[in-house]
């Protein structure tokens, strides 16, 4: 039967966004991160810069029938946090760059429009 990969750090990075942003103020920070947001952009940034662990698991099953404890110590939970705090700095100031651009992209090109009217 087929296998399937399973990235079991996933979801302790997924549980740890949540409960770090929630001492988070609402506006700006849970809006920019909510799920439809920038969550997915936090949750990849702190992935691709832990070590991860995987399971292999027969296609059709779920990981829930699985009992998967992902153990981290200690330290490695302190850096998970840690990298979620750098994350929601590093995003938000990307996000406010390209925003800022933007908008000034937008008033150009609103001065532009109004020259040839």
């Amino acid at each position: 039967m087929q296998k399937n990969l399973v990235n079991i750090t996933l979801g302790v990075v997924t549980e740890e966004v949540e409960i770090i942003l929630e001492s988070y103020p609402k506006y700006p920070d849970q809006e920019a991160f909510s799920p439809s947001g920038l969550r997915q952009d936090l949750i990849a940034y702190v992935l691709s810069r832990v070590p991860n662990k995987y399971i292999a698991i027969d296609s059709g099953e779920s990981v829930s029938n699985h009992t998967v404890q992902v153990r981290c110590s200690s330290e490695q939970l302190l850096r998970i946090e840690d990298l979620i705090h750098t994350g929601i700095r590093d995003l938000l100031d990307s996000y406010e760059k390209i925003d800022y651009r933007l908008r000034e992209q937008l008033k150009s090109c609103s001065t532009v429009a109004t020259w040839f009217r």
